[in-house]
């Protein structure tokens, strides 16, 4: 990948100057780019922005993926190093425009101490400044893979309200699946899952927690979903297709994660049901990304038909 990325920096002009001014951004956000000392006590919102990464992967936090974000942009990007070469490249002075644009957010959220707006505006001043230096054609190209560094930006404090929401409905519809459609005599109060037990079954009880609300799978789904229709389809309403079958497909495989969770204590314990709800988080991808590729597979765009060849003309004949 690093050969694939360093052809398609080749191909850029002007990478002397967008390094310098791309030096200096970055030195404006490392020296005056947080002003919430209280929490992270630093000036640079990149030091903030890693010790809540950080702390995210050691509290198990929404936030954790983010470090993995500018991995798969820059995947997509080598994978698509082709049309973002082939893109003209100009200067193109409304570029400025959007460097300002920036320079204000940045400042508001400095002024109202929100460091996750001038991570915003950090991400809106590169686009501005690769629009001033090569031009409206390479913004379009790169969009989509340059978009996707929004999941980066740590927003899980935010989703309280949300995450709750969904931890309820998926306490409600596994609760459904079990009761309705395999006859489990449970009970659901809130977020809680109880189960008694029988002569020849143990009983469990669970708590639905905020990391099995199904945000993270939502979170993490979409984000790949979007990348593989941006990979797989040019037709826009087919990316828009999947990507709005990203979030019922996530919720189907936390929905089915938790479904195993039960029936799996009901078999064999509380212990052994914690294990599937613990330790096989795998399944909840695995079911949502096989939806995402079946989709993809239905969504497939035509090609255009093979043509049988046409017959060869037999020799003729010599003359006698």
């Amino acid at each position: 990948m690093l050969k694939e990325l360093r052809q398609l920096w080749d191909s850029l002009p002007f990478k002397l100057e967008f390094a310098v001014l791309l030096a200096a951004w970055v030195a404006l956000f490392h020296l005056l780019g947080n002003s919430v000392i209280g929490y992270v006590d630093t000036r640079s919102m990149f030091v903030w922005l890693d010790t809540i990464q950080a702390n995210a992967e050691r509290t198990d936090s929404d936030d954790a993926f983010g470090r993995y974000v500018p991995i798969l942009v820059l995947v997509l990007a080598a994978v698509r190093r082709r049309e973002l070469a082939e893109a003209t490249k100009r200067v193109w002075q409304p570029g400025l425009a959007i460097l300002a644009l920036a320079i204000v957010l940045h400042a508001v959220g400095f002024l109202i101490q929100q460091t996750r707006m001038s991570i915003v505006a950090f991400l809106v001043g590169v686009y501005g400044l690769m629009g001033a230096l090569w031009g409206p054609a390479w913004l379009r190209a790169i969009f989509f893979p340059y978009f996707l560094f929004v999941f980066a930006v740590p927003v899980a404090s935010y989703l309280d309200g949300p995450t709750f929401k969904l931890r309820l409905f998926s306490t409600w519809l596994s609760t459904q699946v079990c009761a309705g459609l395999l006859g489990m005599k449970i009970t659901r109060i809130g977020t809680q899952i109880l189960f008694h037990g029988t002569a020849t079954a143990p009983g469990f009880r669970f708590e639905v927690a905020p990391a099995c609300s199904g945000i993270r799978s939502i979170t993490v789904v979409t984000l790949l979903t979007l990348a593989f229709g941006w990979l797989n389809f040019a037709v826009w309403w087919r990316r828009g297709v999947l990507a709005l079958a990203a979030i019922p497909l996530a919720l189907l495989g936390n929905t089915v994660r938790l479904v195993l969770t039960f029936i799996v204590a009901e078999a064999w314990g509380q212990n052994a049901g914690s294990w599937v709800e613990t330790k096989a988080g795998l399944i909840t991808f695995s079911v949502a990304l096989g939806g995402v590729f079946a989709l993809g597979r239905v969504l497939r765009e035509d090609r255009a038909p093979e043509t049988a060849p046409e017959p060869t003309p037999a020799p003729e004949a010599p003359e006698a």
